[in-house]
């Protein structure tokens, strides 16, 4: 009888070579020893280094953290909390969405990923339009605001990756989303 695989040792060792090395740097050996089993074993449960990179990611993508907030009554405690689950997500997975974003235009084999990536955005965008509705954010792209408060947060973890910042560390989340509502607040113009 065949050995189970622990799935959740492949994908971290997928995901950490994926961060390291990109695509095409990561082999499916260095996967296989890393998470101590045979690389035919890979290809039997995945298919391909693609197929297993999909999987990787995906699972570690699909429930992040600021994916599942969902809205209330108040936008300042919820971007409040959607900015603290992205931190916590960025803080579990690294440079990972980065490092796709950088390989997906080289590596189409991957762009099965992307569904699962917007999803997380999608749900930060409906908050957005949740608070349009109820006229605590002003008029526009709910898609667009969503990328408005999550974008900067990734330049600041890519510049401490890159050594030209402090990174995430001391951020003060309520100062964050204030000056992001008194931008987007319903008072502000548009």
């Amino acid at each position: 009888m065949a050995k189970s695989i622990d799935v959740s040792e492949v994908y971290s060792a997928t995901l950490a070579l994926f961060r390291e090395r990109g695509f095409t740097g990561t082999t499916t050996r260095e996967i296989a020893v890393r998470a101590g089993v045979n690389e035919v074993t890979l290809f039997r449960r995945f298919g391909s280094k693609a197929a297993l990179m999909q999987a990787a990611i995906g699972d570690a993508i699909a429930d992040a953290p600021f994916g599942q907030v969902l809205p209330g009554d108040d936008p300042q405690a919820d971007l409040c909390e959607v900015v603290r689950a992205y931190l916590a997500t960025y803080e579990k997975y690294g440079g990972l969405v980065l490092t796709l974003f950088a390989q997906l235009p080289h590596h189409p084999e991957l762009s099965g990923i992307a569904p699962t990536l917007f999803r997380n955005m999608q749900n930060v965008a409906a908050i957005m339009a949740a608070h349009q509705q109820g006229g605590r954010i002003r008029a526009g792209d709910p898609g667009r605001f969503a990328v408005e408060l999550i974008a900067p947060l990734a330049v600041i973890g890519m510049m401490k990756e890159m050594g030209a910042g402090p990174g995430h560390k001391d951020f003060d989340v309520p100062d964050y989303v204030r000056t992001f509502l008194s931008g987007h607040g319903a008072s502000a113009s548009a």
